[in-house]
């Protein structure tokens, strides 16, 4: 049942991801508002997209767990911190939220990590 909650979880995720790099790839007037809004070179809008739609796959694969992760975790901390300096704090907390949630994906999955690199040091012993 913990395994199940646990690929849910990824899912829903990583649909999030899929969505918002979908509008930043396709052009989507709010999101190249937004990016104007923050003097960003439009170019930026369709990179991090394509990054999430990307990293959203990779979140699916448990080998690009971390990396994908990795990657999410940099762009949601300049997606919080953009919406900050820029005070629009109504947007703060789809980003905050996201990125809290896929901390707990990157934790999760180095702690997976560390303990599949202790058994194999088990076995090798």
């Amino acid at each position: 049942m913990k395994k199940v909650l646990g690929y849910v979880f990824l899912v829903v995720l990583a649909g999030v991801f899929v969505m918002t790099g979908y509008t930043k790839v396709t052009g989507a007037d709010m999101m190249i508002e937004t990016f104007e809004s923050f003097s960003y070179p439009t170019w930026t809008m369709y990179l991090i997209g394509v990054l999430e739609l990307l990293s959203a796959v990779g979140l699916l694969i448990p080998r690009t767990r971390i990396l994908a992760s990795g990657i999410l975790t940099f762009i949601l901390i300049g997606a919080v911190g953009s919406h900050l300096i820029y005070v629009q704090y109504a947007a703060v907390p789809l980003p905050a939220v996201l990125l809290v949630a896929n901390i707990v994906v990157l934790m999760v999955s180095l702690h997976r990590l560390e303990e599949e690199e202790n058994s194999m040091e088990m076995v090798e012993a």
